[in-house]
């Protein structure tokens, strides 16, 4: 990777009597500094990583095991106190309630089938609706939707009635705003094709010019250090090793790293770069332009995965020191829970302490 005091030398200055620097000029600087702290950054995100990879899966994938088996532990010692002796009914219904809790959230990251049974068996049977209590419902809800026959109507339990209700209502209220809508969306549609059309038109001049600047300075890389017109065997090696990272740029489309080889080469300096005319320097910002938002997006896709494995924003600005905080702080917090689950566990071995361990975790259920 190009590191970033090189990018710096390709900069515009005011030369001789500080003339000022045109708007072009001072877009060109400007680009060539963020390509490289964005160059900087991502190499710091990619030195990061083995020391990431090292803690995640040496400590927290570990921490994160152990406190899912003790909490799997935990729900079948609640199974197997369901039926002791001296247990209110009050009792039994708060371990019902944590077995659901504390499985549902397991299986949705454990695939356990002893914990996915013990699962099904405290799940609360569908109640079926009573006979004549439905049909009144039906015949009401036929007249409320103009359905003619209430028998279209079905519905088994009262989660299935309140999801046809939901459906029906999400029908009609889509059905007005489609209505309501359609002329907006008409009009919006005639201004966002022109929109559109200006933009397309726009972007396809950019990716032009961008394209013709990377080619015109392709092309004189090219000429100079092509092997095959090299007779000397040294010379020629090298001008191939070079030919590989011209290529590659190219390939990229990093216009700042052709630029880059021609400094390299000598085939420009310092002072050449502030004599480009303002069309050429203008394509050239465009391409530029182009490159940042790529490094932009893959700073974003690499940052992305940081956040997720180490349970911060994805949004916002990260840093290396802030995710091995969070990572740090998530392995802690693992552990601790693991020993307070394992704490817990002792209460099973005496009623009288299971009892208002219940009760405790009852206000905790509510709260």
């Amino acid at each position: 990777m190009t590191d970033k005091s090189r990018s710096h030398n390709i900069v515009v200055t005011g030369g001789a009597g500080d003339k000022a620097l045109t708007k072009e000029q001072k877009s060109f600087n400007t680009l060539i500094g963020k390509i490289s702290t964005r160059r900087a950054e991502l190499a710091a995100w990619q030195a990061f990583e083995p020391e990431f990879q090292a803690r995640f899966h040496g400590e927290y994938v570990p921490s994160q095991h152990a406190f899912m088996a003790i909490r799997i532990q935990l729900v079948h010692c609640l199974d197997q106190a369901y039926d002791a002796e001296g247990l209110t009914k009050a009792d039994r219904q708060t371990i019902e309630e944590l077995i659901l809790y504390v499985a549902g959230g397991l299986l949705t990251h454990v695939d356990d089938p002893a914990l996915a049974e013990v699962y099904r068996r405290y799940q609360p049977p569908a109640a079926g609706a009573d006979a004549a209590s439905k049909a009144d419902l039906q015949a009401a809800l036929a007249d409320a939707f103009g359905t003619e026959s209430p028998d279209e109507i079905e519905f088994d339990s009262p989660e299935e009635l309140f999801n046809k209700l939901q459906e029906e209502l999400e029908k009609l209220d889509a059905q007005a705003r489609a209505e309501g809508d359609a002329r907006e969306t008409a009009k919006a549609r005639r201004r966002a094709d022109a929109r559109r059309a200006a933009a397309q038109e726009r972007a396809r001049t950019e990716q032009a010019e961008a394209h013709l600047s990377l080619r015109d300075v392709y092309r004189k890389l090219a000429s100079a250090l092509h092997p095959d017109r090299e007779p000397d065997p040294v010379e020629r090696e090298r001008k191939a090793m070079l030919m590989q990272r011209v290529n590659l740029a190219y390939a990229s489309k990093s216009l700042l790293d052709l630029l880059e080889l021609q400094l390299e080469l000598e085939h420009i300096d310092k002072a050449s770069v502030g004599n480009v005319t303002e069309d050429r320097l203008k394509r050239w910002n465009a391409t530029l332009k182009e490159q940042l938002r790529n490094l932009d997006m893959e700073l974003d896709e690499v940052t992305y995965g940081f956040a997720v494995r180490s349970g911060m924003p994805p949004h916002g600005r990260l840093s290396t020191k802030g995710v091995m905080r969070q990572l740090s702080q998530n392995i802690l917090n693992l552990r601790e829970f693991t020993k307070a689950c394992e704490y817990d566990m002792r209460v099973f071995d005496d009623i009288k302490r299971l009892k208002p361990w219940l009760k405790r975790m009852k206000q905790e259920l509510l709260s």
